[in-house]
């Protein structure tokens, strides 16, 4: 197993292993590495829960398994973390990185039952609103809804009025809304560094890695998503 680079500085203010090779495509480097994000440039930001710490943003430190790393809080705790298929981890030791599949432009949202009861709503996008490699599907989450709306797609529905029409699980009041930037997320459950793997059919319910686990494989960049590289968080 090829280990992640991880990039340091050292006592002379030099940077290495600040890239994973000279590749420099639509304004940012092919692939990414861990490190201290606190470092120039741009380094893997996970989201950690250290013990019993609070969940925080951190930086990877090194690699110890194919989905385990050894990380920091950024305060001064670390602990090897496991991957979970989790926006905000909440097993002690376990760690998330965001993987942004796509980005929607402009999508609108329909108003869903106004007086509290809605379980589901709709939204609608023109294709040529969405920006990144993946399909945007059932069990694809979409984030950056606003007010009560929930992300996961539930069903993909026929057109209406040219536009692409997807059913959301949400509870209650939803307004209807235009939204700019709304993401098509889904998290690592192991990163090398030029390629990552999210939880595939072990569903968006999963914490960890278990039985049936078939992820999709995506090429990375640390920079919003383009028609070949998704986008993984960083800082």
């Amino acid at each position: 197993m090829a280990k992640l680079k991880i990039t340091n500085t050292s006592t002379d203010g030099i940077i290495h292993d600040r890239y994973t090779g000279p590749e420099f495509i639509n304004g940012a480097y092919v692939g990414g590495t861990g490190g201290n994000t606190t470092q120039a440039g741009r380094q893997i930001s996970p989201t950690v829960k250290i013990g019993s710490g609070t969940t925080a943003a951190g930086s990877i430190t090194a690699q110890k398994g194919a989905h385990k790393y050894h990380v920091t809080d950024n305060s001064g705790n670390y602990a090897t973390a496991t991957l979970v298929n989790l926006a905000t981890p909440t097993v002690a030791n376990t760690m998330s990185i965001a993987l942004t599949l796509n980005v929607i432009t402009s999508a609108n949202v329909i108003a869903a039952n106004v007086v509290g009861n809605a379980t589901s709503t709709y939204v609608t996008y023109a294709t040529a609103n969405v920006v990144g490699p993946a399909t945007i599907g059932v069990n694809s989450v979409l984030l950056g809804l606003g007010g009560n709306t929930a992300g996961l797609v539930t069903a993909v529905n026929a057109t209406v009025a040219g536009l692409a029409n997807v059913t959301i699980a949400t509870t209650g009041n939803v307004a209807a809304q235009t939204v700019a930037f709304a993401n098509n997320t889904a998290y690592a459950s192991r990163i090398t560094n030029r390629y990552v793997y999210d939880f595939g059919n072990d569903g968006n319910l999963s914490t960890n890695i278990s039985g049936g686990y078939n992820p999709n494989k995506w090429r990375y960049h640390l920079a919003t998503p383009d028609s070949t590289y998704i986008m993984v968080a960083y800082a």
